[in-house]
């Protein structure tokens, strides 16, 4: 990977004066976004009142022309008369990195699939239902699997599972209850799972009386 550089905010925030923080921060992030060099940011904040912001930028050259700008200069000086109580800034180069993101499946019919297979797009949203009727598509995260196949697949002794790529759902993915009534988030598409976004498919048998064991660390590629 091409090295680049992290600047990492941490700080603690004074508790007496909330007074146009948020619109400042929302316009730091605006006018960072629009610098040259610039590749992200992300923040988090405690309830008392600690937070870290991590900027990410091409090089060093372009961090520190961002830290020199002539609006984040007066939104400095701002923050240390108003909004902080402390803070630290550090300087990294990232070299190397690691992700992690949490997998989402669906359990699909073997006929459905493999008429899926076929035209490009997966048109249920849960057995018996489709993504017209439902509006969604019912999908699982991998703790959840044996739950569902047993409530609703009861009565079948074979499953396809299908590995669905988190960037091709992100924009119509919802983690949110099952009902009204459950309380536990599952996933939801609001559009139908098309065959490019499924990365691999594993075939799910049921041995004994339930299901159990989903066999997702042993997956069958695409194509």
């Amino acid at each position: 990977m091409t090295p680049y550089t992290a600047v990492i905010f941490t700080n603690h925030r004074t508790d007496h004066d909330e007074t146009g923080y948020t619109a400042m921060a929302d316009d730091m992030e605006r006018l960072a976004g629009e610098q040259p060099g610039y590749l992200g940011i992300e923040s988090v904040r405690a309830t008392d009142g600690a937070g870290i912001t991590v900027s990410y930028w091409v090089d060093h050259e372009s961090a520190a022309a961002w830290k020199l700008e002539a609006e984040h200069l007066v939104a400095q000086r701002v923050g240390r008369e108003r909004w902080y109580d402390e803070y630290r800034v550090r300087i990294a180069t990232v070299e190397r990195e690691y992700a992690f993101v949490r997998p989402i499946f669906h359990l699909a019919l073997p006929t459905d699939w493999a008429a899926a297979e076929q035209s490009g797009t997966y048109p249920l949203s849960t057995r018996g239902l489709t993504f017209e009727q439902q509006g969604f598509v019912h999908c699982s995260f991998v703790d959840q699997m044996e739950g569902v196949a047993n409530r609703f697949y009861a009565d079948l002794d074979e499953l396809v599972v299908l590995h669905l790529d988190r960037g091709s759902i992100a924009d119509t993915l919802r983690i949110e209850p099952a009902s009204d009534l459950v309380d536990e988030q599952f996933p939801h598409l609001y559009a139908p799972i098309t065959t490019n976004a499924v990365t691999s498919t594993t075939m799910w048998r049921r041995d004994g009386e339930v299901w159990v064991d989903p066999p997702v660390t042993t997956d069958r590629p695409l194509g």
